[in-house]
């Protein structure tokens, strides 16, 4: 009876997502038991391996939190579902991460009775090492992040010891420090940068926006800053002033969703260029201001582009026949102008659940940009989409200097074993040179300077992780990158 209720209302436009975006792959499977509304999805990145999770509009009845991998890149998903009714029936606000040692974190917040913490050493395949972070009623939109073998969560507190909760652990997951920082209650976003600063946003359910950060794992917290203040209402598909938070060198970027500007849903962005210290004055990121844009997510890859993901439909306000596509937007001056935005999703769909969560993030590695996304192009639930983009194809500034500037600065064989001769030639503005490994952390800088005749930079195999590795060249005016296999050690 589902099916013959929901496909007569079921709408699909064939768009085609924008290059460099690839076409679309499923996430959710069809099976027996995937006829839930998927929604609020989160993932995380490991070589090429993929892992989801995510939540279901039926959370309430059904405990199911349906997980995914992929162990090449994207090109083919299984996705299973998740349970411990040890928390209870609902399974929600989920989010995962991965952390140095290849292992992946889940956590899953059961209604708001508890927050619990999973650990997998096998890519999902088997769950162990089960700890509770939190066992008091009033949990409610945790986030994790996960650094080396340490992990901090926020989340608010709406019962007993209101406030924003801190959670550490320093034992990947085995035990908790706890502490309230903040008496505000909310929805938060957390995020590190590269200097292992922990920067924090909060949307206020009095209707302001703040920042606090901690450059000391959370130990102390700097002095609230009102950021801005928002006006948000529900409307079908969304029911939160959803943000992010994201960070690279002394760039602070920030996004929550809110009617004040054009009267329907906008991504409203802010940025600090001074890590944190002071703001700007917020502004509308999407370039589309008819119907509603929601659930926007900013992201800086390794090189410092900045990325904006979000919903977008032409209605306003919404309806079960409004029709929602995903949309990507760059930045290549950290938030202060952005590029015009493309499709993501090769279709715009309708929704059919009247919630799609309140999150769907993107991530990225040292060659792409990835995004899982979900909607009901398939007409009998809500699933799951995946599509990644090449970094370097994402900048327009960075094609149009391919083209512009064809002689490549940079020389140097694509295999290594032994010692390694680099080769620069000269070039008239400074450049700088460094690897990363496929996680995308930075392993050392090569070069950093003005180069007026050309050189060679010796390199010895040994001094490098084994296996992939690329070298990035970057100048004001062009950008290189190299993939290497590296045979040393």
């Amino acid at each position: 009876m589902k099916k013959l209720c929901v496909l007569p209302l079921m709408l699909v436009i064939l768009l085609y997502a924008d290059a460099p975006w690839i076409s679309n792959v499923r996430v959710s499977n069809d099976v027996i038991w995937d006829s839930l509304n998927q929604g609020e999805s989160c993932f995380a990145i490991w070589g090429d391996t993929i892992v989801s999770i995510c939540n279901t509009a039926e959370r309430g009845n059904i405990p199911i939190a349906p997980y995914a991998y992929s162990f090449d890149g994207g090109q083919t998903f299984t996705q299973i579902p998740f349970t411990d009714l040890t928390g209870g029936t609902w399974h929600t606000d989920p989010v995962i991460a991965i952390d140095d040692s290849g292992y992946v974190h889940m956590l899953i917040q059961f209604s708001i009775d508890r927050l619990k913490h999973y650990l997998s050493r096998d890519g999902g395949q088997t769950w162990a090492d089960t700890s509770v972070v939190w066992n008091t009623y009033g949990v409610d939109k945790p986030w994790m992040v996960v650094y080396n073998n340490e992990i901090y969560i926020v989340w608010q507190q709406t019962s007993g010891s209101t406030g924003i909760i801190f959670a550490k652990s320093t034992d990947y997951g085995a035990t908790w420090n706890t502490s309230n920082i903040w008496d505000r209650t909310g929805i938060t976003a957390l995020c590190m940068d590269e200097n292992e600063n922990l920067h924090l946003e909060l949307v206020d359910w009095g209707g302001d926006v703040y920042y606090r950060k901690s450059a000391d794992y959370g130990e102390t917290w700097s002095p609230e800053v009102m950021l801005g203040t928002f006006y948000y209402t529900t409307s079908y598909g969304d029911r939160a002033p959803i943000n992010s938070i994201t960070a690279r060198g002394n760039v602070v970027f920030t996004t929550w969703v809110a009617n004040n500007f054009n009267g329907s849903w906008d991504v409203m962005g802010v940025r600090s260029t001074d890590s944190g210290a002071t703001w700007g004055t917020p502004f509308v990121v999407n370039d589309i201001t008819a119907g509603g844009q929601c659930k926007g997510w900013a992201h800086f890859d390794v090189y410092g582009g900045l990325h904006v993901t979000y919903y977008h439909t032409p209605d306003w306000p919404t309806g079960f026949t409004s029709l929602f596509s995903f949309r990507y937007q760059h930045s290549s001056d950290s938030g202060a102008t952005f590029d015009p935005s493309i499709r993501v999703s090769d279709t715009s769909a309708t929704s059919l659940a009247d919630f799609m969560g309140e999150y769907h993030i993107c991530v990225s590695d040292s060659q792409y940009l990835y995004a899982i996304w979900t909607d009901g192009r398939n007409g009998d639930d809500n699933d799951l989409y995946f599509s990644k983009a090449l970094l370097s194809e994402l900048s327009v500034e960075e094609i149009v200097n391919q083209v512009l500037e064809p002689r490549h600065i940079l020389r140097v064989p694509t295999i290594w074993n032994g010692n390694v001769t680099m080769k620069v030639a000269q070039h008239p503005t400074p450049i700088e040179i460094k690897t990363y490994d496929v996680s995308g952390r930075m392993i050392k800088q090569l070069h950093a300077g003005k180069i007026n005749i050309p050189i060679q930079i010796q390199l010895k195999s040994n001094d490098f992780p084994r296996g992939i590795i690329f070298i990035k060249l970057s100048s004001k005016d062009i950008t290189e990158v190299r993939k290497i296999i590296n045979l040393g050690k």
